[in-house]
């Protein structure tokens, strides 16, 4: 289920579910295109939101979905377009698995340069105001095309981190220029390049590498100052000594783009100018799990501590929201994350899988 077909006229891919985000990128740039560039299989990313590093410019991945091969429920194949079952596309744009089983997206294609600037620098925990501060300054200034991920991790040598990357869809000058408040910062540890474009996809493949168990969450903020990120890393140290490869990801997507589209346009209703937060804890000790996700959730709390009321009342991004995107007795957390679309979403679902066959993902009750 990894079969990619680019149609250069129309600059639409269509792709199968489970293709890996490089694959599709490494396949769209020979034609000097791209999707939005994400990780992990194109099918998840896509149904569920989609956010990447063309965010800025070309909105969401859903926002960009054009058709879909949809198997239902009850056998039949169907597809989903503007022009046939514009419902049930409508519904994949950020609905998820839904409405039965994606075999393969049509997605907008947009041009792209070649390559990207991208960095990684590491500093240490004294840093931290230091960092916090230039990260708040760029982002007066952030452009369209620019992303930076903020981690706080241990490194390969058992020590704690805090790890900028970067991306700059541009030319490495402009790429330098930008990061360069960053450099001078005065980084124990420096890597930085221009990258083909099919690499950033893979700039956090490492994240899905991690030995042992894992259980992680979103988290979303609109306040990022140092005392609350110094209250994230002290909990997060602590958790680090059962669940060593334990993280924290601030993610600096520019949000505008996402935020202009009107929220009945797509079933994902998440389109405020919040900051995700991915909250993670892995590679736990065998004893661990039984309070793992007590713990994932008090660092969700934590993260969002100093935010308004309706960051912290969020689920966190819906394809980071593992704890209450599995738990369906209730429709509560679906009404939550689907917000205002939630009832034209029943319908959708009472048309396509009035069954409930597909449950396992923010589960929506079908229209009586």
């Amino acid at each position: 289920m990894t079969k990619i077909r680019i149609d250069e006229e129309s600059s639409i891919g269509y792709i199968q579910a489970g293709a890996l985000m490089w694959q599709v990128e490494a396949e769209t740039i020979k034609y000097g295109l791209a999707a939005c560039a994400g990780v992990v299989s194109i099918g998840g990313y896509t149904l569920g939101g989609g956010l990447g590093h063309s965010i800025g410019i070309y909105g969401l991945a859903c926002d960009n979905l054009v058709s879909a091969t949809v198997v239902l429920a009850n056998g039949e194949v169907v597809q989903a377009s503007e022009s046939e079952n514009p419902d049930l596309l409508w519904g994949l744009k950020g609905g998820g698995s839904n409405f039965g089983v994606v075999a393969e997206l049509g997605v907008k294609l947009h041009p792209q340069r070649l390559d990207a600037y991208a960095v990684s620098y590491v500093y240490l925990p004294a840093q931290i105001e230091a960092v916090v501060t230039a990260i708040n300054k760029w982002r007066t200034v952030q452009k369209l095309h620019e992303t930076i991920f903020l981690m706080i991790s241990l490194g390969p040598d058992g020590n704690p981190y805090v790890i900028l990357n970067g991306v700059c869809n541009s030319a490495q000058e402009e790429g330098e220029q930008i990061f360069r408040p960053f450099l001078d910062l005065g980084p124990v540890s420096i890597t930085n390049a221009q990258i083909p474009w099919q690499e950033v996809c893979k700039l956090a493949d490492a994240i899905n590498t991690v030995p042992r168990d894992k259980v992680f969450v979103g988290a979303h903020i609109d306040s990022f100052e140092t005392q609350q990120v110094q209250k994230v890393w002290d909990q997060w140290y602590e958790v680090t000594k059962k669940a060593p490869f334990s993280m924290i990801m601030y993610e600096f997507y520019p949000h505008k783009r996402v935020a202009e589209i009107p929220v009945e346009s797509a079933a994902f209703a998440q389109r405020e100018e919040f900051i995700t937060v991915l909250c993670t804890v892995l590679g736990m000790d065998e004893d661990f799990p039984p309070q793992a996700w007590d713990e994932v959730l008090n660092l969700k709390r934590i993260v969002s501590g100093s935010s308004s009321k309706a960051a912290q009342d969020s689920l966190g991004y819906a394809n980071y929201a593992d704890p209450f995107s599995t738990r369906n007795e209730t429709d509560e957390y679906a009404r939550k994350i689907f917000g205002p679309n939630y009832s034209r979403l029943q319908e959708v679902k009472r048309k396509y899988d009035p069954e409930m066959v597909f449950d396992r993902w923010f589960a929506i009750r079908p229209a009586a």
